[in-house]
């Protein structure tokens, strides 16, 4: 298999939710690597990931359930644990999920 190389100017920006889309990175059928980005106030909807997630903030700040998160911080929620992402500010995320969301 060959490396995957994408620029920022290939980023294939979609909506997703109110306020909130969604760039994938290595994705298919709903699960891989792909960015979310908030404007600030969105809320994502409460939801799980049956294979668990892990999610980097790579700028902003906001709340994934009553935990703060800001820029820098890793985040690994285990498979089945029902969240929910608020931005305080405009925020940046990477996500890596080997199974696709359930709402």
């Amino acid at each position: 298999m060959a490396m995957h190389h994408q620029t920022a100017a290939d980023a294939r920006w979609r909506p997703a939710f109110d306020g909130v889309d969604l760039a994938p990175l290595n994705m298919k059928d709903g699960k891989g690597s792909f960015l979310l980005r908030f404007k600030a106030g969105a809320v994502c909807p409460m939801h799980t990931h049956p294979g668990g997630e892990e999610i980097y903030v790579v700028s902003g700040k906001g709340r994934l359930n009553e935990l703060a998160i800001a820029a820098g911080d890793f985040i690994h929620t285990p498979p089945g644990e029902s969240h929910t992402l608020h931005a305080e500010t405009d925020v940046l995320i990477h996500v890596i999920t080997p199974e696709p969301v359930v709402f």
